[in-house]
């Protein structure tokens, strides 16, 4: 009887011409992918990033927003402060020394320390907003001081020359309707940095200073202000 042999089903080949396609859609599939990663990746990058800088424009709106109510409420205080100021007070020195006369804001204080009822005496007041210090110590810091010194003016501008020389003092002339006389700006010490006007009234001097920068704007409507009754 003859010998039956096994058959071995065929493998049917898949055509060159598939197979590279097979290959060719393997990649783009795989290069698509990649690409759909990356979009999307590069869509969470910048989506955090767009947080992030929003987050920032926020809070520096608020800053801003902030900031600038701050600087409202500064600017009403200090309206508010220069009109508590109004309206200003007259202040008035003895008769037989001129009698000087200025405005000055009525929520300051005045305080004489000379009134030059003593033959021969000096005249001596200070003003400051509030409270007066007593200017015990020379250094006290004073909104103003007034003085009406029993010296003739060029006796009384010996003492700044060596400062004016030295250059902690700038030195101009100074004029309003009722008086000439001399400016003095800069450091007078150590302590005092301010502004000081200095003039005639008839055989003696008067000196109006201010002794710190804050008040500039004060000392200058002050000064403005100033009438005299010479005789």
């Amino acid at each position: 009887m003859p010998t039956a042999v096994a058959s071995t089903p065929e493998v049917a080949a898949l055509p060159p011409e598939k197979h590279k396609g097979s290959i060719i859609e393997i990649i783009i599939l795989v290069v698509v992918s990649l690409i759909a990663v990356a979009g999307a990746s590069f869509a969470v990058y910048y989506y955090l990033e767009w947080e992030d800088a929003s987050t920032n424009v926020e809070g520096q709106i608020d800053e801003a927003v902030a900031t600038a109510r701050a600087d409202e409420r500064e600017k009403a205080e200090e309206i508010f402060a220069e009109r508590e100021k109004e309206p200003n007070r007259r202040f008035t020195g003895p008769a037989d020394y001129g009698s000087l006369s200025f405005m000055f804001p009525k929520t300051w204080s005045v305080y004489v320390a000379n009134d030059a009822s003593q033959p021969g005496s000096d005249f001596e007041a200070y003003l400051n907003p509030g409270q007066v210090n007593t200017a015990l110590n020379p250094n006290t810091i004073s909104a103003l001081r007034v003085s009406i010194l029993n010296q003739s003016i060029d006796t009384a501008r010996m003492q700044y020359d060596g400062l004016v020389v030295g250059g902690q003092l700038r030195q101009k002339v100074f004029r309003n309707d009722s008086i000439i006389g001399d400016r003095f700006e800069g450091e007078f010490n150590n302590e005092i940095v301010g502004i000081m006007i200095m003039f005639k009234i008839n055989d003696k001097t008067a000196i109006l200073r201010t002794d710190a920068m804050i008040f500039q704007s004060d000392f200058d409507r002050i000064i403005e202000t100033i009438t005299l009754n010479s005789f």
